[in-house]
């Protein structure tokens, strides 16, 4: 019988670890981990904007909403700074946590100094000072309301630079 014919026995031959060096042989689907798929900047964006926890089945959505909502109540709050500070932490070392779980050898070499978590805490925070200058401004058209969309535009980049596996480059924002 070969080893294409149907038949409870019949099985195709496993990859030998001698044909591929220093390569892991994965035999049953369940060995791999599933592909990690980050999301993309707009998709953080309308995280921050979302009035509850966004329903997609992608953790950092939920986290990076969660980040926006803490920042949001540290404007609104500044006596509890301390408090919204340290759950900050905590879901920026969870959002790391996570992704170092996912990420290969390859790509954590390429990431900059600072982890993906910090990197969506920084853009939860320009994002809630943009969209509250936004909104409390008496010109839209104010300078301090253009530098802090632009300053969210910077971060959204370094973002898709972190992700897409590129170097990103230092800016000063």
């Amino acid at each position: 019988m070969n080893s294409q014919s149907p038949g409870p026995g019949n099985r195709r031959p496993a990859t030998s670890a001698r044909a591929v060096p220093s390569s892991r042989v994965v035999r049953n689907s369940r060995d791999r981990l599933p592909a990690l798929r980050l999301p993309d900047q707009r998709e953080l964006v309308a995280a921050f904007t979302a009035t509850e926890h966004p329903q997609t089945g992608q953790p950092l959505l939920t986290w990076a909403n969660t980040l926006a909502h803490l920042h949001r109540r540290r404007h609104g709050d500044p006596l509890s700074t301390a408090g919204i500070d340290c759950r900050r932490a905590e879901v920026v070392e969870l959002i790391d946590r996570w992704v170092s779980a996912r990420v290969t050898e390859v790509r954590t070499r390429r990431l900059r100094a600072d982890s993906l978590g910090m990197t969506i805490d920084l853009m939860a925070a320009a994002h809630v000072h943009a969209n509250h200058l936004l909104h409390h401004c008496e010109r839209v058209s104010d300078d301090r309301v253009h530098a802090a969309w632009y300053r969210l535009a910077l971060l959204a980049d370094e973002w898709t630079d972190l992700v897409t596996g590129a170097e990103p480059m230092r800016r000063k924002i």
